[in-house]
């Protein structure tokens, strides 16, 4: 098979992809399952809770923390579900990415909140990052997975969500903390 042939093979598989996915969202996830507005909730209350409680003194280092865990989750979540580490089987649209709800709002307002929190108190991220990272990705997770939000293949499990979570959690921390450096540099 030559790179044409390859190529038109591959475009073909992604189009019939496609359509196998919006008609199982159309069957399965459409506005009339719970699944539907479950998602839509996850994207709607976190972002209500962020609105009444960020520290708005703080606003641009918290939404740049916020935007850094968004950004490290989504291609990450995007890697695994390529490669069918995980699939979440529900989403709100089928033309977002798999998992948006949680990839692209849930985790980066939590970790949001906690980042400001932290930082603010004078407590210890590293400690509250690991311990949050456990306590989401065990109960999140767990619940998403048993009510089928989230299904798991290849060896994927909890665990690894966790250190998933804690890593992305650190490599945020330590952005933001790189660029508040570079940004009092005189």
């Amino acid at each position: 098979m030559n790179e044409q042939e390859l190529y038109h093979k591959i475009f073909e598989q992604k189009e019939q992809l496609e359509y196998l996915l919006k008609e199982h969202w159309q069957l399965f996830s459409n506005m009339g399952t719970w699944f539907f507005w479950f998602n839509l909730v996850t994207i709607i209350t976190p972002l209500i809770i962020l609105y009444f409680t960020v520290d708005r003194k703080r606003l641009f280092e918290v939404a740049f923390y916020g935007y850094s865990t968004h950004l490290l989750w989504l291609n990450t979540d995007m890697v695994l579900t390529a490669n069918n580490y995980f699939n979440h089987p529900h989403s709100i649209s089928y033309i977002l990415p798999e998992g948006v709800s949680v990839t692209a709002v849930l985790f980066p307002v939590i970790f949001m909140l906690l980042y400001q929190y932290c930082t603010n108190n004078g407590k210890n991220y590293y400690l509250y990052a690991i311990v949050s990272s456990a306590i989401f990705a065990f109960g999140f997770g767990y619940f998403a997975e048993s009510v089928d939000l989230l299904r798991m293949h290849k060896g994927m499990n909890l665990f690894y969500l966790t250190i998933i979570d804690i890593a992305i959690s650190l490599i945020a921390f330590w952005v933001t903390k790189l660029f508040l450096f570079i940004k009092n540099q005189r």
